[in-house]
């Protein structure tokens, strides 16, 4: 295994957690000049082999799969900071260690979002990419993993791991305890999303790159959970955009079409998206919540060192 090339770059991974904001957060630092993207957001190559999200090659595939995925995003400067963004690192139990022993500069960015209106955000998105029922209530969605709780169980598929996975401070204390405090940047959605300017400024003081590139930057949302109109047409349009991407994934002409794609989602949005149904919980639903996450709040406050922004936690 070559891994001299690896070795000589620095690296930046958006390492989670999964609805809070990454996608945005990656285009962010992806338009700044001295950072250099992978093709795709998350290439997932330091999850688990079994972890159930596909990707094109993992660890075991090889180092030099990995300086292959940025040499084919024409990331070639030293200079320059890669940067890749795979959300579910966070959940995946061995990544923590291979990316300690694969790149020995790198830094990682962790967005955290008050768990239960993430909750409701993914319950909102796996029903937009038809993952559950339609017309599955959220407090089923929740009663199903209550009853099945997948905290041990890391095969299961991310959506039916949503309640589990708000317990972040157990996913964040091998970063810690592996990378140190001062390799590791832990942020809130509610804060990226009130002040991009003054998190990504933030953000360029941790990563070591010019925070004035923000100065007059516009602060777009990307990748919203969303209310489909037409099945059929969002369904093709999703299959029209996968295809693009696994056929221009290797090649430069991806991050043209990633551009372009920019601009077409907005009119995408307009055409074939409603607002969003109002999600009713059950005040049992709202309680059994409440127990469910009280302790790790207090824990991951306990952790970071500082109180979280959540209002109905404090």
């Amino acid at each position: 295994m070559n891994s001299s090339s690896i070795k000589q770059h620095a690296y930046l991974i958006i390492g989670g957690t999964t609805k809070a904001a990454t996608t945005s957060l990656f285009y962010y630092l992806a338009d700044h000049p001295q950072v250099c993207t992978s093709n795709l957001k998350e290439i997932r190559f330091f999850l688990d082999k079994d972890y159930p999200e596909a990707s094109n090659y993992r660890y075991e595939d090889g180092l030099e799969k990995y300086d292959d995925i940025f040499r084919y995003a024409q990331c070639y400067h030293c200079e320059k900071i890669r940067m890749e963004a795979t959300p579910d690192y966070l959940y995946s139990s061995g990544t923590p260690h291979k990316i300690k022993l694969s790149l020995p500069n790198v830094k990682l960015i962790f967005i955290l979002r008050e768990p239960v209106y993430r909750l409701i955000s993914w319950y909102k998105f796996a029903k937009q990419k038809e993952y559950i029922p339609q017309d599955i209530s959220f407090d089923n969605y929740v009663n199903q993993q209550l009853i099945n709780d997948n905290f041990y169980h890391e095969n299961t598929y991310t959506y039916m791991r949503s309640l589990e996975q708000g317990r972040y401070s157990f996913y964040l204390k091998p970063y810690f305890d592996l990378f140190g405090s001062d390799r590791i940047y832990v942020d809130f959605y509610e804060e990226l999303s009130r002040n991009p300017k003054s998190v990504l400024e933030k953000i360029c003081g941790f990563a070591g790159i010019d925070p004035s590139f923000y100065g007059d930057y516009l602060f777009k949302v990307y990748n919203p959970s969303k209310a489909v109109k037409n099945w059929w047409f969002h369904r093709n349009y999703e299959q029209f955009l996968k295809s693009m991407r696994q056929y221009t994934q290797d090649k430069p002409i991806h991050k043209v079409l990633r551009k372009i794609r920019r601009s077409l989602d907005p009119i995408y949005l307009r055409l074939n998206v409603q607002p969003q149904e109002k999600v009713s919980i059950s005040p049992a639903i709202k309680n059994a919540l409440t127990k469910y996450y009280k302790q790790e709040v207090t824990a991951l406050e306990e952790l970071l060192g500082r109180s979280v922004p959540w209002e109905s936690w404090n």
